[in-house]
């Protein structure tokens, strides 16, 4: 059994991707940016937004990305609470783990204080005993300081720990950290996709990751 579980959010903790596509789609239309840019932007979904902003708009200097920024962040922090809804058997799974001393984590490539706001409003804030985002770091996924982190501050081995997530982002930090990974297909990559970043077990539903956690069972990777 491992002793902590680090889970990514948007995607994996929370059905958050429609509501992030549908302000990419506001931003884009004032914007007027090509359909081309949206969908490259749409798979970016899990990478930071500053970094988002620099892979596509590499030909535009800092100023009117920053503006980009500041758009999408005004139109997705008012709704941050309403487009970031529990994914079913969050509560299941959370209270899995606390029941069997297994404590949980918070690793995701959004500003903490949304993070907070959202997991407070949904009654969840208790059941993790770290939650870091994207200032939070330096080098962000999937550069393995978050798990680092993790680790001094559990006074963990990296044997005992799993990292959960829906991106390869989530799953390569866990690897660059030499940890065990469980992929989700809640969020946006699929299948073939996650198994190209080696995570030990893939598992399409949330509350499918607590037996594994718990003792191992369900290899489908």
């Amino acid at each position: 059994m491992y002793k902590l579980a680090i889970f990514d959010f948007d995607g994996t903790l929370v059905d958050s991707a429609p509501g992030i596509i549908h302000v990419m789609k506001q931003v884009a239309d004032e914007y007027r940016l090509s359909q081309e840019i949206l969908e490259e932007w749409q798979h970016l979904v899990g990478v930071p937004l500053e970094r988002q902003m620099e892979v596509i708009f590499p030909n535009h200097d800092d100023e009117f990305r920053k503006v980009v920024t500041k758009r999408y962040r005004s139109i997705y922090d008012k709704q941050a609470v309403e487009i970031c809804p529990p994914f079913p058997g969050l509560w299941t799974t959370l209270d899995g783990l606390r029941a069997s001393g297994v404590r949980a984590s918070i690793v995701s490539s959004k500003r903490k204080h949304l993070v907070d706001l959202v997991i407070n409003h949904h009654g969840l804030a208790n059941y993790f005993s770290l939650v870091i985002g994207a200032q939070e770091v330096e080098n962000h996924k999937p550069h393995p300081e978050a798990v680092h982190i993790n680790l001094k501050h559990h006074s963990l081995k990296t044997e005992e720990v799993v990292v959960i997530g829906d991106s390869i982002y989530d799953l390569d930090m866990a690897r660059n950290a030499g940890v065990v990974s469980i992929g989700v297909t809640t969020g946006i990559h699929g299948k073939d996709i996650l198994k190209t970043a080696q995570p030990k077990w893939i598992v399409d539903r949330l509350e499918d990751v607590l037996p594994i956690i718990l003792d191992g069972r369900m290899n489908v990777a």
